[in-house]
């Protein structure tokens, strides 16, 4: 099938019977390559090719493409591999934050640690309360209610989970210079 015509087919929304065939055809290839070339999952490789198909399918209803200069196979592969390179990063990102977390058994012993740990922690707060919302609101629910960026997107109204990472960065780093100029303390590594 022509490019041209696929892509006509689709915004014209008689383009069913290619994009299952197009599913079907490209499926099984992707999810082996997926799971060999980069270490997936069977359950994320057919996810991230379900969203594969699913973004071409949008790309192409919502004008982001009008024409394919390359085989569908390639477009489709090509944006499957962005998302499991974003699945890659989301996975460091929670093995990060789950570090995050490793002294928080700790508080039950008493040690010189746990005096710096709440001089720091009450300063922090201090900071917080100073950084306003949605900074303040965005950040205690990650931080102190744990919730899930995808939740915490629910709960504050925002499109999706990317752009409560890209706010919550934002936030740290203001939160940050409000820390260097309330204490004069530069902050080193994750807060």
């Amino acid at each position: 099938m022509e490019n041209h015509s696929l892509i006509e087919k689709i915004k014209n929304k008689d383009g069913e019977a290619e994009l299952k065939e197009i599913y079907d055809k490209y499926r099984n290839e992707f999810l082996i390559w997926a799971m060999r070339k980069h270490s997936c999952t069977k359950e994320e490789a057919k996810d991230v090719f379900q969203q594969s198909v699913i973004i071409f399918y949008e790309n192409i209803i919502y004008g982001k493409v009008k024409e394919i200069t390359s085989q569908v196979k390639t477009y489709i592969f090509s944006i499957g591999k962005n998302k499991i390179l974003e699945l890659s990063r989301q996975k460091s990102k929670q093995q990060f934050n789950s570090e995050d977390y490793m002294f928080a058994g700790q508080d039950i012993f008493y040690n010189d640690f746990d005096d710096v740990y709440e001089e720091k922690i009450q300063k922090i707060e201090q900071c917080i309360s100073k950084i306003g919302d949605p900074c303040k609101k965005l950040l205690v629910e990650f931080y102190y209610h744990k919730r899930p960026m995808i939740d915490i997107a629910e709960i504050m109204d925002y499109k999706n989970s990317d752009t409560v990472k890209n706010l919550k960065y934002k936030c740290l780093k203001r939160l940050k210079k409000i820390f260097q100029s309330e204490f004069g303390i530069l902050f080193k590594g994750a807060l």
